[in-house]
């Protein structure tokens, strides 16, 4: 038996950059627009245009790769970064309706608390207190 297109798990893909730029419906089954990632201005744009149809799926913006790593997870959780444009321009808030550069969220946390690595330390200590008052409160 051949093996057609078969390929390791270690070997590179290649996908489709318009794969990429895909906006999808809020269900998630249809895509309603694309956005290449350039400027954050054009996918303002582009979900406008969308809405007034139907509701994007914000949670899978295309492009969501350029935030960069130390801006994900709890940074991400505390101050909602949608997606970013290749530079460095994020569409950001808790409705996705600012746009600030990825410089001026790190500096909001430097500013409110000295770098990201204190304000992901205070998390952490927070997190083992709440565990903590838990255990207390369960009997462990």
């Amino acid at each position: 038996m051949a093996e057609i297109g078969r390929r390791f798990s270690l070997e590179k893909v290649t996908v489709d950059p318009k794969l990429k730029n895909r906006i999808f419906s809020a269900d998630g089954d249809d895509q309603v627009g694309e956005w290449d990632g350039e400027c954050i201005d054009d996918l303002i744009k582009e979900i406008d245009r969308i809405e007034e149809r139907q509701d994007p799926n914000y949670a899978s913006l295309p492009h969501s790769y350029n935030i960069p790593d130390d801006l994900k997870n709890e940074i991400g959780k505390d101050y909602p970064i949608w997606t970013c444009d290749k530079t460095g321009r994020c569409l950001v808030g808790d409705t996705g309706e600012e746009i600030k550069t990825i410089d001026e969220i790190r500096n909001h946390y430097i500013n409110k608390y000295g770098s990201i690595d204190k304000f992901k330390e205070k998390l952490r200590l927070e997190r083992e207190k709440f565990i903590q008052e838990v255990k207390s409160r369960s009997g462990e």
